[in-house]
């Protein structure tokens, strides 16, 4: 089995279509609803690799952020959001966030991104 990835999406839609996207590149797959599954996932699991949404319910993707980077957690995040890369940047400028993907995103670019972050992180 290929990288572990947790992706954290609290729309159903989009969640189950970035993991269909995964599994079809031979990656295993985690996911969560909340900000909140995803620091408790992210601990059990020690994911290779996260890409969640910004905006989400219970604990904000910021919030998630600095309790991660608090943490010590360094797996690579990418993050899909409705808000701009520099929006995104300006709140939260670490380190292991390794791109911010804008809504609607590419499915072939966001495949690459995948495959690019996760030969540089290992």
């Amino acid at each position: 089995m290929g990288s572990k990835i947790l992706v954290v999406d609290d729309q159903p839609g989009i969640r189950l279509l970035v993991e269909e996207i995964l599994k079809s590149e031979g990656f295993e797959t985690i996911s969560a609803k909340t900000g909140k599954q995803a620091c408790n996932l992210a601990e059990e699991e020690k994911p290779d690799l996260v890409i969640m949404d910004y905006n989400l319910p219970v604990m904000h993707g910021r919030e998630v952020l600095n309790y991660w980077y608090e943490e010590g957690f360094d797996s690579p995040v990418i993050i899909i959001t409705g808000l701009s890369e520099d929006e995104v940047r300006e709140e939260v400028d670490y380190s292991f966030v390794e791109a911010v993907v804008t809504k609607p995103f590419d499915i072939q670019k966001l495949k690459e991104l995948v495959n690019g972050t996760l030969t540089h992180s290992h």
